[in-house]
């Protein structure tokens, strides 16, 4: 199974004249955007409940939400909440940028929302030059991986964004909600990577990280949610992309629901209907019949 069935893995493709080459990646819970930039911007949709941070591989890019600006230059980032959408724009000829967007509890420490996306991080030798080199290297190699590699290499990447976010946002006293959020990451990429095993319980999640379930549960209310509600959550979430995926138009509905831990297609039909309101073939059948 390939990366491409955890998300959408699009070749570096430029849509008209002037406009940006972009590639969009799934790794796990996060979302990667690589743009190469000729003239135009390229736009982030807005995204409630998420951050994104905007690194710059080579060149200068401006950054813009709701009229306010910050410049990202050489190796540096910018933080910003995607409630609204992002506008990036070059500075410089070929400019190059990664985009990682990623939820907001899945990073310790975070500010919270702001009305202007003020945040700008220099970190030119630390974590952000090596989450950038990953990143790269994850858009590039993502059609190669199977889904649990994907979810590995998202794991990796939130802890290094952790890492940067540290270093700026991080006081005395924060030590016990770092970890929490450490451990809570670390769950979140188990939980990716055994999503298809139907016996995967909030039981098992916190005996493999050595915790009660009381305290797995107090960690998700970060979220606001409980453990088998997660669980249940991103097994719909994959099976929804595994659904839009033209490549996957052979595999039957009872095959998705089965492998992404569903093992009765009653069940997976009944779960998928009450999340996105209609059974998983109407949807598939809508959704490709539109060429989208």
């Amino acid at each position: 199974m390939s990366a491409t069935s955890w998300g959408t893995c699009v070749p570096l493709a430029r849509a008209g004249r002037g406009e940006p080459l972009a590639r969009t990646t799934e790794l796990g819970s996060i979302t990667v955007h690589q743009v190469v930039f000729a003239s135009q911007p390229h736009v982030v949709s807005a995204r409630p409940g998420h951050h994104a941070l905007v690194l710059s591989a080579s060149g200068v890019v401006v950054v813009e939400r709701g009229g306010h600006e910050i410049l990202v230059s050489d190796e540096g980032l910018a933080l910003s909440d995607v409630r609204r959408s992002l506008t990036i724009r070059p500075c410089t000829p070929g400019a190059e940028t990664l985009v990682m967007v990623f939820p907001n509890s899945a990073a310790p420490l975070l500010p919270p929302p702001a009305p202007v996306a003020r945040h700008e991080i220099c970190d030119l030798t630390g974590p952000g030059a090596l989450l950038c080199d990953l990143l790269a290297g994850a858009t590039v190699a993502a059609s190669e991986l199977h889904a649990s590699e994907a979810a590995r290499i998202g794991d990796a990447a939130l802890h290094l964004a952790t890492g940067v976010l540290e270093r700026h946002f991080s006081g005395p006293g924060d030590g016990v909600v770092t970890h929490q959020h450490e451990l809570l990451t670390r769950i979140r990429g188990y939980v990716d990577r055994h999503l298809g095993d139907h016996t995967l319980t909030p039981s098992r999640v916190a005996a493999a990280h050595h915790i009660s379930v009381r305290y797995l549960q107090r960690l998700f209310k970060i979220d606001g949610c409980t453990p088998s509600g997660w669980i249940r959550a991103r097994r719909l979430e994959i099976c929804r992309r595994e659904l839009s995926d033209q490549a996957l138009r052979g595999l039957s509905i009872r095959e998705i629901g089965l492998r992404n831990g569903f093992p009765q297609a009653s069940d997976f039909s009944r779960a998928f209907r009450a999340e996105y309101g209609r059974p998983p073939g109407q949807f598939r059948d809508e959704l490709l019949s539109t060429g989208t």
